[in-house]
């Protein structure tokens, strides 16, 4: 049987999620219960889709009937991420996106491959030579999808959102960075006023070459980068990219420190609504005309 949203956590046992009402574009809040159900992603919506993998990164986007998968976690976070996509009505990937390399990040997609049809790849071109990096490309060249290396300056759209590549740099300019995080593949969401920053294990060579590119301004949502490392989200990154809630993906207990305490008194200060999945499991934001709402599997 597939995973249920809406059926308690793996982490965390809690029976049902709650309504987290987070209303920007209006003037009230709503705060509540979600029935149970078969889930089919609002037709007129952006629902974003922070999957508790542990220590890693794991992000469904859905919008106008697609579904793209950014990172599936470590090797054996692969099924729990398939029982997600399972359990919000995802049928075939319009797109799958690996940042990076990295185990944390790339290790579930070839059982995602596996599982699901996937029109596009998108990769950084910052090469690796990892085992599990390679099982991924493997599995990716088995599944015939289009495959493209991006780089900032690029544009696509996904069901209707448009979505900008803001990093890793270009190769014809200056080239990748030296330390590999800080080539992690970076996008912004743009739907209607909102926007939201995705961006893998980015540090702070990283941010500052986002934060002096021509995609600044206020975020509607920030996915904290690295974990919540203390090197990403630097004071200069929030400056020019000033969120109204970050999401942090990392683990219960983990052996890192993440997040740490100086990036959660930076986004403190800042004013910006944290919600973390070691602390409430699976985050699902959804975006319409009016309004944003935050559910968490644990509130």
């Amino acid at each position: 049987m597939g995973r249920s949203p809406f059926l308690k956590s793996r982490r965390f046992h809690t029976p049902l999620f709650a309504l987290l009402a987070v209303v920007f574009l209006s003037a009230c809040g709503v705060f509540g219960d979600v029935a149970s159900g078969a889930y089919s992603p609002p037709p007129d919506a952006l629902v974003v889709s922070f999957i508790d993998v542990g220590q890693g990164d794991s992000i469904l986007i859905q919008a106008g009937g697609e579904n793209y998968l950014i990172d599936a976690g470590d090797p054996e976070e692969g099924p729990n991420v398939v029982d997600f996509l399972r359990s919000r009505g995802v049928d075939e990937l319009d797109g799958m996106v690996s940042t990076s390399g990295d185990s944390d990040h790339a290790g579930g997609l070839a059982d995602v491959l596996d599982a699901f049809t996937v029109e596009n790849i998108y990769v950084s071109g910052y090469p690796k030579e990892t085992m599990t990096y390679t099982n991924f490309l493997r599995a990716a060249r088995n599944e015939r999808a289009d495959f493209s290396e991006v780089h900032a300056g690029m544009g696509m759209e996904w069901g209707g959102v448009r979505v900008d590549v803001i990093n890793p740099p270009p190769a014809s300019g200056e080239g990748l960075f030296e330390n590999s995080n800080d080539n992690s593949v970076g996008v912004i969401l743009t739907y209607g006023t909102a926007r939201v920053l995705l961006a893998g294990d980015t540090e702070e060579k990283a941010e500052e070459y986002m934060a002096m590119g021509p995609y600044t301004g206020p975020l509607t949502v920030l996915k904290v980068g690295h974990h919540g490392s203390n090197t990403s989200t630097t004071p200069l990154f929030l400056s020019r990219f000033p969120p109204k809630v970050a999401v942090i993906q990392s683990g219960a207990d983990n052996t890192y420190g993440h997040p740490t305490p100086e990036t959660l008194e930076r986004l403190r200060r800042a004013g910006v609504k944290v919600f973390r999945n070691d602390m409430h499991g699976d985050v699902i934001v959804t975006i319409d005309k009016k309004d944003v709402e935050v559910m968490v599997q644990n509130p």
